[in-house]
């Protein structure tokens, strides 16, 4: 018998893996725990407010930085997918005391880089002004944007200006200190004193973030935003895109001034970002399998019974369940956008291995190599940067979601507040117009946009209507309006 991380190996008839469990048991598992994290006794707050990673045997906190700035931003992009797929609101105020004390602990108004949140943190203390790699009174200008987008999706969600207010601020900073990139030196510079503007290290590929931020505020209405994102765009364009130097997002990591590290997070977020935003071009067609690939090529280990697992980066060369899933879900998303079915069967096969990092208990091992990463979990990479690949993966691939339970699995527009209840689905979202994908039990027979019914097509959707598609049971709708019921 073969194990990973305690769970015994599954292998289809033809020796392909399989899950330990269903996806959507993971999801729930790593959830739970977030739900009932343990809480520090000398200061009564849980641990994913001043703990990066915990060890579980026995059970207890690891004394390594803590990374405020980005596992913040990554549970809002949980939040935004785990809560419309469950229904669960748990989530949303715990999100919310992630925020605030972020928000509380962003760097003084005379410092140079005034009012923004640091990107990491001494362990245990809940305070936040760097650590560690970045230093003490540094950050990172890729979290200061991952940091404001969160903000600003956090408001899409909740109504509450106020986050809408610190995401913007972020972004007036960011787009001040803007200058011109070239093969060395990104638009801004990755580590940065925030006291007096001194550069820490030059480089990050990471650019996607401020991109990410700058197009949700255009997209608000706020075209003061439109030159620094066109100038952040066309750097990732003729650099990064080009010659694949990708590297420049983990805290811990220590200073790489000749840029010889190289991660896996930012080009297949900046590959994400290609195929949500296709009205940038064409060459997103080009651009999405090369990156999956390159990401394949250089950080993917060998196959383990047909599943490509993938290593973080050169620099922490393990492998480990996040970043497999973030992989996965790329390789399905561009199996449903090209048809390619081999896409589909590496996006299952690694998303099957990603899986063996949860447990029973709701710990999630961050990886599996001894003596260490068997036995330590941490907030980003087994929760929060773990649980939305899953999410992503089933909306991409709806056969991969339940087929028992009722599921919203992606919305083009935050959704603020959803019910389920037998047969019958209301929900609202932050935008007068958009489209969702749902995986239900029953077949619907109406669907209404405030009191007014939409109209039911067969195949694609042009405008206010809805379809469903009864063999995987997926239903589509697209509305002009923020409220719908679906009625079966």
């Amino acid at each position: 018998m073969i194990f990973i991380n305690g769970h015994q190996v599954v292998l289809d008839e033809g020796e392909r893996l399989e899950p330990w469990t269903t996806y959507d048991r993971v999801v729930w598992l790593a959830m739970d725990f977030i739900k009932r994290c343990p809480v520090e006794p000398r200061n009564q707050l849980p641990w994913y407010l001043q703990y990066s990673c915990f060890w579980t045997d026995p059970l207890r906190p690891t004394l390594w930085p803590d990374n405020p700035a980005g596992k913040f931003a990554w549970a809002v992009t949980t939040l935004l997918a785990y809560y419309p797929y469950s229904g669960d609101s748990a989530l949303i105020e715990i999100v919310r005391t992630m925020l605030d004390r972020l928000i509380e602990q962003h760097t003084p108004t005379h410092y140079a880089w005034a009012g923004v949140p640091y990107a990491s943190a001494h362990p245990g203390t809940g305070v936040y002004f760097g650590a560690r790699a970045d230093g003490e009174y540094a950050t990172e200008s890729d979290k200061v944007a991952q940091a404001a987008r969160a903000y600003i999706d956090f408001y899409e969600m909740t109504g509450e200006t106020r986050y809408l207010e610190a995401g913007r601020h972020c972004a007036d900073v960011l787009a001040n200190k803007m200058r011109a990139g070239d093969a060395a030196h990104s638009p801004w510079p990755f580590r940065v004193d925030v006291r007096d503007d001194t550069v820490v290290e030059e480089y990050t590929g990471d650019v996607i973030q401020m991109v990410r931020l700058f197009g949700e505020l255009i997209r608000l209405g706020d075209t003061r935003y439109r030159a620094p994102y066109d100038a952040a765009w066309q750097w990732l364009c003729d650099f990064p895109l080009q010659n694949n130097i990708w590297k420049g997002y983990f805290e811990d990591i220590r200073l790489d001034p000749a840029n010889a590290n190289r991660d896996q997070l930012a080009p297949l977020e900046t590959a994400r970002y290609l195929l949500d935003h296709p009205e940038l071009g064409p060459g997103w067609r080009e651009s999405v399998p090369r990156l999956i690939e390159w990401v394949q090529s250089e950080l993917g280990a060998s196959p383990f019974f047909t599943a490509v697992p993938i290593h973080e980066q050169k620099f922490c060369y393990h492998v480990m369940g996040s970043h497999t899933a973030r992989y996965a879900s790329l390789c399905a998303r561009w199996a449903a956008v090209s048809g390619n079915p081999a896409y589909a069967e590496r996006a299952r096969r690694s998303l099957n291995w990603a899986t063996y990092m949860a447990n029973e208990d709701g710990t999630v091992h961050v990886g599996i190599d001894l003596p260490d990463y068997y036995n330590q979990c941490w907030f980003t990479d087994g929760y929060f940067d773990y649980v939305p690949h899953f999410i992503a993966s089933m909306a991409a691939l709806p056969e991969l979601a339940p087929n028992d339970s009722d599921h919203l699995l992606t919305s083009s527009s935050v959704v603020q507040d959803i019910r389920y209840k037998p047969y019958h689905i209301r929900y609202r979202v932050f935008d007068e117009t958009g489209s969702q994908l749902l995986k239900l039990t029953f077949e619907p027979r109406q669907v209404l946009c405030g009191d007014k019914p939409l109209p039911r097509v067969q195949g694609p959707i042009n405008g206010p209507a809805w379809s469903f598609d009864r063999g995987p049971r997926v239903l589509r709708i697209c509305h002009t309006g923020r409220e719908v019921e679906i009625r079966g």
